[in-house]
């Protein structure tokens, strides 16, 4: 999880914390960052944590389970009961490709337990982090586990997670012959590649990135022209921009700012 990606974050904020713990050396090749949530609600209380996942694969554990989350494409929603922690790595995106040597799109939009998608027991694991309560230590332990088997290097996992790095970070970036030039690759080369690497496509990955900045922007203005920010980030028109927000979201632009100013 990742305060950028995280909906409705001032709401969330009063209901759990959040924090983000730097990869350690041998690691950060592969992995953006690691993070804690922890909460305690009251008895009887619930709460929908929703977040706008990057296009990255996270391997998370848990009180309740331990679990690869393969890309999402949709809002992703965690109920929170009672009192709960979860630690997490977010890779790069591309990155948990060579950890599994086939084709990352097979865990688009599953959730698979950690055993099964590596091979190796995470009993002792889940042990050792159920036995630590400070957040940094958790994140430690589990830096520790991903360390322990690290896998060759992979040049194209590296550069594929450059180059979603510039979408991210790069607004006019908006169609796929840009990414294609940015790879230095054949546009049919590249679909091929991040279905491979990443677990969608490159047009997917532009709008997620795109929707994500849509998202910043509600939460963080009190007024937003949606006609002049679809324009800006790339969509045809402030309906195709509804549209997409609305899919992904769940509710309109204009609807989810109000929210998130209301908080």
């Amino acid at each position: 999880m990742s305060e950028a990606a995280i909906l409705r974050p001032r709401m969330s904020s009063r209901h759990f914390d959040h924090q983000r713990h730097p990869s350690p050396a041998g690691l950060s090749d592969l992995v953006e960052n690691l993070w804690t949530v922890t909460w305690d609600l009251p008895a009887g209380e619930t709460y929908t944590a929703a977040v706008l996942p990057y296009p990255s694969v996270n391997l998370t554990v848990t009180n309740t389970e331990a679990d690869v989350t393969g890309l999402v494409r949709r809002r992703y929603d965690r109920h929170l009961t009672e009192r709960g922690f979860a630690v997490g790595a977010r890779f790069r995106p591309a990155c948990f490709r060579p950890f599994v040597r086939w084709p990352v799109s097979r865990l688009t939009d599953q959730h698979r337990p950690i055993a099964e998608v590596l091979g190796r027991s995470t009993v002792e694991l889940r042990e050792r982090i159920e036995k630590e309560d400070d957040q940094g230590r958790r994140a430690e332990v589990l830096a520790a586990f991903l360390l322990e088997d690290l896998p060759l290097a992979d040049e194209t996992a590296f550069l594929l997670a450059e180059v979603v790095s510039h979408i991210a970070s790069d607004h006019s970036i908006t169609r796929v012959s840009q990414v294609a030039a940015l790879a230095q690759m054949s546009v049919r080369n590249l679909q091929r590649s991040f279905a491979d690497y990443v677990g969608a496509g490159p047009k997917w990955v532009i709008q997620r990135c795109r929707l994500q900045d849509a998202a910043a922007r509600a939460a963080a203005a009190e007024s937003v022209d949606w006609s002049d920010l679809a324009v800006e980030l790339g969509f045809a028109d402030q309906a195709h921009l509804i549209r997409a927000f609305t899919a992904t979201v769940g509710t309109p632009p204009a609807t989810y700012a109000k929210q998130a100013q209301a908080d």
